[in-house]
């Protein structure tokens, strides 16, 4: 049974965000499965990312990533190496567009799973609000994760968008997203994707490329 689409949810906006908080992998770069990216080879990035993030700075955004890195944390990874990941992502981005600069990483390397920065705690989302200065209604997470969307709700991130790349294709159920992208909420959601009760709304996309030019009002609804 596909998702239920009905106008009215469709045609719900976000506003335009100050804070943009991006989930790293399946988000901006292919997700390479457990452990994760433990060299700067395998990191790809998805189609078009670095062209939706400087269309975020030209109107103003603030641009963030707010991702788990565990790989650190197990020793399967060095934090200079992962240091070098993120040289390489930004490398990448900017190769693609001059303008697709990330004003900050946030990551946390804890295995423990209390941590209040590890995502689905908002630790690392309440930070970064807090460090630009951002109320949390005045941002937005894109993430493709369950524990994604968990961190932004409860770092009172109200506008929060389930992109396919990564894990978020199999969450809403294989089923494709919408264009443009649908407002979901609980009982919209069959059977197979209802895991995803606990964190609607949401906003339900393709990808990176697609949820930004949403956001950004450059589609038509």
């Amino acid at each position: 049974m596909a998702l239920l689409s009905i106008s009215i949810q469709a045609l719900a906006r976000f506003p335009v965000p100050k804070l943009v908080l991006l989930d790293r992998d399946g988000v901006i770069n292919q997700d390479v499965g457990a452990p994760g990216v433990i060299s700067k080879t395998q990191f790809q990035l998805h189609d078009g990312v670095g062209t939706a993030i400087a269309k975020l700075k030209q109107r103003g955004c603030r641009v963030v990533v707010i991702t788990n890195q565990s790989c650190v944390g197990m020793g399967l990874l060095e934090p200079n190496g992962l240091n070098e990941i993120h040289e390489e992502m930004q490398r990448l981005l900017q190769e693609e567009d001059a303008e697709a600069t990330l004003d900050e990483i946030y990551f946390c390397t804890a295995v423990d799973d209390d941590n209040p920065r590890k995502k689905p705690n908002p630790g690392m989302v309440i930070e970064a609000c807090s460090n630009w200065n951002i109320d949390a209604s005045e941002a937005v997470f894109v993430g493709d994760t369950l524990t994604d969307m968990q961190a932004a709700k409860a770092g009172g991130v109200a506008n929060r968008i389930l992109v396919q790349t990564g894990y978020g294709f199999g969450l809403m159920g294989n089923q494709p997203a919408q264009s443009p992208p649908m407002i979901v909420k609980a009982n919209n959601l069959v059977e197979s994707q209802s895991q995803m009760s606990i964190v609607t709304p949401f906003a339900d996309t393709q990808d990176l490329p697609a949820a930004v030019q949403w956001l950004l009002h450059e589609t038509d609804t």
